[in-house]
């Protein structure tokens, strides 16, 4: 059996994330700042994220907000696969100063990243990365180092990190659009206006979800297999939760982009099945998600919407918070209920979640660098 301080180290790291949030937008000239130095004073026409794990799920996230915030074109992809099959500046199209690596990082180990920034820096590519290690391999590579205020985490799945993370370049990227003029002061205002309210909103979160998984715990821990549904930036948010899901309890989750599950997966649903379907920012494609949500409704009874307040008011299945709903930030604090429901089901396994599973196999395959 776990002692009760194993037992509820995840969930209180989860819960120390909006002070991290509050830290940032504190420090935000300082945390920011060479960042936005670096950008002003370069005219970057194209962005690559490049992150193993977690990171790579941050990327994703953040390509479509450096895109929409800075009119760059940008791309994200697995470390290894950009590395052996595609890599930098395939055709010649822009110079080493035009270009720009971003690796969101925790230890800054892994080899994947360490790689593409060295190659990067042997061709005159600037390289920026967030990490836990300002001294380590990676930061050593990088022209900008941001560290991340959350610390090293005792749970192994990546929580507080992560979301620090991604807070912090979405905070970068949006100072820096405020820099280049590639938002208003309406726009600018309203995205600060968001992360103010992340600290309010993913701390109702973890408490909301807390109740709701008492409310619902049969059916969690009944379903056989779990799905996660996104859409937008929040595709990133579902592949981040079964991540969580798979590492916390070990229990079979996949992760579906709103369309694509529409292309074959739909047709898998049994029922006992346990759907959580993201529904995060407005649009055509939040309607299109609480369609779907009906219709997959008729197929197991075990469909749930993750959503704000005002979209789940009349649905006693529904999970839901008082989100903010801001475009790109919704990729916060839609982690926050889906970090706590893989720590929730964890724990209600007995799973410690400190120590992980064939950690051997891992090792032998010596998937990172060491300092």
């Amino acid at each position: 059996m776990m002692n009760a301080e194993k037992r509820n180290v995840m969930l209180e790291e989860i819960r120390s994330e909006p002070g991290y949030f509050e830290e940032c937008l504190k420090r935000r000239e300082e945390l920011t700042g060479d960042f936005v130095k670096l950008f002003t004073s370069h005219r970057f026409r194209r962005i690559y994220f490049s992150g193993s794990g977690s990171p790579s799920h941050a990327g994703l996230v953040l390509k479509y907000a450096a895109e929409k915030l800075l009119n760059i074109e940008a791309t994200y992809s697995y470390p290894m696969l950009f590395n052996n099959h595609e890599g930098l500046n395939v055709g010649g199209k822009y110079k080493p100063e035009e270009m720009v690596v971003i690796c969101p990082a925790e230890s800054g180990r892994s080899k994947g990243a360490v790689i593409t920034a060295r190659a990067a820096k042997a061709q005159g590519i600037p390289v920026v990365c967030t990490t836990l290690n300002p001294e380590g391999v990676l930061a050593r590579e990088c022209d900008v180092v941001i560290v991340k205020p959350s610390g090293n985490e005792l749970a192994l799945p990546s929580t507080k990190g992560h979301s620090t993370g991604i807070f912090l370049l979405l905070l970068c990227l949006v100072e820096t659009a405020k820099a280049l003029n590639t938002i208003d002061v309406e726009m600018y205002r309203a995205y600060m206006e968001g992360f103010e309210g992340l600290i309010q909103s993913c701390g109702a979160a973890v408490e909301r979800t807390l109740e709701w998984f008492e409310g619902h715990k049969r059916m969690v821990m009944n379903a056989p297999f779990y799905r996660v549904i996104g859409y937008g930036a929040n595709y990133g948010t579902a592949l981040e939760t079964a991540l969580k899901f798979i590492e916390t309890h070990k229990r079979l989750t996949m992760a579906y982009e709103l369309e694509e599950f529409m292309h074959g997966p739909i047709r898998t649903v049994n029922p006992g099945d346990c759907i959580f379907f993201l529904c995060a920012e407005d649009g055509p494609e939040k309607e299109r998600m609480k369609k779907l949500y009906e219709v997959v409704r008729k197929m197991t009874d075990n469909c749930v919407l993750v959503c704000g307040d005002a979209d789940g008011a009349e649905n006693p299945m529904a999970l839901t918070f008082p989100a903010v709903n801001r475009e790109f930030l919704t990729a916060v604090e839609y982690l926050t209920p889906m970090q706590v429901l893989a720590c929730e089901i964890g724990r209600h396994l007995g799973f410690d979640p400190t120590e992980g599973m064939n950690t051997w196999a891992k090792l032998a395959m010596e998937p990172s660098f060491s300092d």
